[in-house]
């Protein structure tokens, strides 16, 4: 469990015994400058929280619940009536807020876009802002100033509404067929590499059995050839033996007469 974890844990544990509204509403301003607490919608839910919304006096305490959970700094100032008012600590951390929620459409952000949606108009102010985020460890990415812009390689993840809920259901549900095309598309491939495979392999065992045939062929016809010249040589010795032995008989005859 992570220290944000177990702060959030300790808020909670106190919030679920709280039964006035006065410590309800101190709480919540604790919980959204507190450093270690970047989701909200567990406080939200709590029963006694809930009835702050039917408040017409401290209903805005509330609304600043929903505004860290689900909302931007743009939100904040074009709304400021509707919330009270924020120190120094808990604007910081909105604006934190917002770059999650910035990040998660896009993941090079300029400068000039974040200024406009922070209300930041000098650079070394905004750098310094997501430097503290950096430490912070809600957002890592790196500052490119030559470019002027953020480049985002993680946030941590925010709060979502019941719309947002269906949105990412949908997103997952694309991605799922996407997966299952790509997945059938992978298929069909190994099924047609493993068909060529296997006729290459077919093909490759005829060429062989081809080429032990013909041997066997030259193998035959050499023995067979071998066999006709030992024919004709054995019969070409028998004719000169014969003649030999007719050339002698008339040896013998002559010196008888």
């Amino acid at each position: 469990m992570t220290d944000k974890s177990i702060q959030v844990d300790h808020y909670l544990s106190i919030a679920k015994n709280l039964n006035n509204v006065e410590s309800v509403v101190q709480l919540i301003l604790k919980v959204v400058e507190s450093p270690s607490v970047y989701t909200f919608s567990e406080f939200l839910e709590l029963p006694f929280f809930q009835t702050l919304k039917k408040d017409t006096i401290n209903s805005q305490y509330y609304c600043l619940l929903e505004l860290f959970s689900y909302g931007t700094f743009s939100n904040y100032n074009s709304n400021k009536n509707q919330y009270p008012e924020l120190n120094t600590a808990s604007i910081t951390k909105l604006r934190h807020l917002s770059i999650i929620s910035i990040a998660s459409k896009n993941r090079t952000i300029p400068y000039k876009y974040l200024s406009e949606q922070l209300q930041i108009n000098n650079v070394r102010e905004l750098e310094d802002l997501i430097i503290d985020a950096f430490y912070s460890n809600i957002i890592k990415g790196k500052l490119d100033q030559l470019n002027n812009q953020l480049e985002i390689e993680y946030t941590i993840g925010r709060d979502v509404t019941d719309e947002q809920v269906d949105d990412i259901l949908n997103v997952l549900d694309n991605w799922c067929t996407n997966c299952d095309f790509a997945l059938k598309t992978i298929e069909a491939q190994i099924a047609k590499a493993n068909s060529y495979k296997q006729n290459q392999n077919e093909k490759q065992a005829n060429i062989e059995q081809e080429v032990l045939n013909l041997k066997k062929t030259i193998m035959i016809q050499n023995q067979e050839s071998e066999s006709l010249n030992m024919s004709k040589e054995s019969k070409k010795s028998q004719k000169t033996k014969g003649q030999r032995v007719s050339s002698g008989g008339k040896i013998s005859s002559s010196g008888t007469k």
